[in-house]
């Protein structure tokens, strides 16, 4: 009976593709499954930051470290007037980020219900799209598929847990704990005083969470994907199931 069903499936993978159906390479990949995610729901997958995010991150990141590293290493007037710069332009950077976040939190909030709901019935059109393509597949490599994304799923939150923690959780709050740590003796107009408050190992630290928290970005959207072929591949297998 299973050399029937394996048989039967392979037959169903090899058939005639029908109008508007995606077509099937001959072995399942996970190339060919984003593709077809990436064109069957394009505009709908909201990346968790947008470009402006990333770029004042970044920039915080620079600014900070190159005002730091100049006031250290120069200790005159030229090196206090860099890190003049790169301290405003830092905070200008993370008030971008939050002033960014808030408004995407605003316009979300104003037509939450409605828009969702509209999103959720065009995304489930899309979403069926693509179960149905990988339905085409033997259940037996769907279920493959499947164990082998549960299992490095499971593997890169551990791996990842151990660099990040729980960042993904906790958002921006550990870095602005960081910075208020770093600055909170300083009285701003105090540059020269500053110096005082700044000092290689806490300088760097505050450069390696920043830099961490990049990384957690790109684990949370890494993650995210894993947990989409994982949904995919878990109704693809309960529908091809439920077939035979």
């Amino acid at each position: 009976m299973e050399g029937m069903s394996h048989a039967a499936s392979a037959t169903m993978v090899g058939a005639g593709v029908g109008e508007g159906e995606p077509r099937l390479p001959e072995s399942f990949s996970f190339a060919w499954l984003e593709a077809l995610i990436a064109e069957h729901t394009q505009g709908n997958d909201d990346p968790l930051t947008t470009k402006l995010d990333r770029f004042a991150v970044a920039g915080a990141i620079l600014f900070g470290a190159l005002g730091v590293l100049g006031a250290l290493l120069l200790r005159n007037q030229l090196g206090l007037r860099i890190l003049q710069i790169g301290v405003v332009l830092e905070c200008l950077c993370m008030a971008t980020l939050l002033a960014n976040a808030g408004w995407q939190a605003w316009l979300g909030y104003r037509h939450q219900y409605e828009t969702f709901a509209r999103e959720l019935d065009q995304q489930l059109v899309q979403y069926n799209v693509v179960v149905d393509a990988v339905c085409r597949y033997p259940l037996h490599v769907i279920a493959a598929q499947l164990r082998y994304v549960s299992d490095r799923k499971s593997r890169f939150i551990y791996r990842h847990g151990l660099l990040s923690g729980g960042i993904d959780k906790l958002g921006i709050l550990p870095l602005l704990l960081a910075m208020y740590l770093q600055f909170k003796d300083w009285s701003f107009g105090d540059w020269k005083g500053m110096l005082d408050h700044i000092h290689w190992i806490g300088a760097f630290l505050l450069t390696m969470l920043l830099a961490t928290y990049l990384v957690s970005w790109w684990g949370v959207r890494a993650k995210g994907r894993l947990d989409l072929y994982e949904m995919v591949l878990t109704e693809a297998s309960i529908r091809s199931g439920d077939a035979f």
